[in-house]
């Protein structure tokens, strides 16, 4: 530990400043934000739901008002556009926060606003992982997988480099929210995760060709009912 510079006791060279509470750089600075920020939301009227904890629910009259916290990256919806002007600007008077306007970009998952609703895709996310697995340049394909092929536990010999087949495929498995059309072949792959074979990884490859094809696919919320 050393003080930092122009806190320096000549008297005290060796002495350094006690830390009493700090929010970042600490194992405990998550807890301590997310009880922080928790206590702020109770405090103007959300309540947290029971499906998922950083979900957090206001209901004044017919409004209601919705918000997603992960981590510092924070969602507001709701049926009433000036209860959540009243929420954003309550956060921005007790928190150092940004207002990025309309949803475009989340945790890898693109939002387009379209006539019906919403279009959410993953197509950055996409070229990614193409430019990690080095499929940049690979061939497309039609489909995901062979049709009537079915992969085996012992298939041939053992694919040289397994700590990047599991990140290629636990990669995959985030893909599949946007794109239910590649979950039956990435969960086929996912089986073999413990020791990966050749043609397992010749499966991955396949699927990361698919994708090269199909990099605008996504999925559409439409208006309606639940």
């Amino acid at each position: 530990m050393s003080q930092p510079p122009g806190f320096e006791d000549s008297n005290h060279p060796h002495l350094v400043c006690k830390l009493h509470i700090s929010l970042y750089g600490l194992k405990q600075a998550p807890r301590a934000w997310n009880d922080r920020f928790t206590w702020f939301l109770s405090s103007v009227g959300f309540e947290t739901t029971y499906s998922d904890s950083s979900l957090f629910v206001k209901h004044v009259g017919p409004a209601i008002v919705v918000l997603l916290l992960y981590v510092n990256d924070i969602i507001i919806i709701g049926n009433a556009f000036g209860e959540i002007q009243q929420v954003i600007s309550a956060l921005t008077t007790e928190f150092d926060i940004k207002d990025l306007g309309f949803l475009h970009y989340f945790l890898g998952i693109q939002i387009t606003r379209i006539a019906t609703g919403l279009f959410l895709s993953q197509t950055k996310y996409v070229e990614d992982l193409l430019t990690k697995s080095e499929m940049v340049a690979a061939k497309p394909c039609d489909t995901p997988c062979l049709p009537y092929h079915r992969l085996l536990k012992e298939d041939g010999e053992l694919y040289s480099n397994p700590m990047l087949f599991r990140s290629i495929v636990g990669a995959l498995q985030y893909l599949t929210f946007t794109r239910p059309d590649i979950a039956f072949s990435v969960h086929q792959v996912c089986q073999f995760m413990q020791n990966p074979m050749v043609s397992h990884f010749t499966a991955v490859k396949r699927i990361l060709r698919y994708l090269k094809g199909t990099m605008q696919l996504g999925i559409s919320y439409t208006r309606g009912d639940l």
